[in-house]
């Protein structure tokens, strides 16, 4: 006769809801288009203070605003890469 095996498995709510929270985060970054100032502060993790001083205002972000009516937006992808000159200048 097979000796009998018990398994206990475990799960942690919290990390099982950061993790699915990573994996969509993920998955809605890559098929971003545009996005505002609110959301490139949250994707940067930086204040919106910080990032309208020390990026938005930067010319090179300039050339890449799109407004209309007080709401400026970004493409997605060429933000990330202003953004990424910019920090290699620091």
């Amino acid at each position: 006769m097979i000796p009998q095996a018990n398994v206990n498995i475990e799960l942690d709510a919290d990390s099982i809801k950061k993790y699915v929270q990573q994996k969509i985060d993920e998955q809605v970054s890559e098929n971003l288009f545009l996005v505002d100032v609110d959301t490139l502060s949250k994707k940067c993790s930086m204040s919106r203070r910080f990032l309208e001083e020390e990026f938005l205002k930067d010319p090179r972000f300039k050339l890449i605003e799109k407004s209309k009516v007080r709401k400026r937006f970004y493409y997605w992808e060429e933000a990330k890469k202003v953004i990424e000159e910019i920090i290699e200048g620091w």
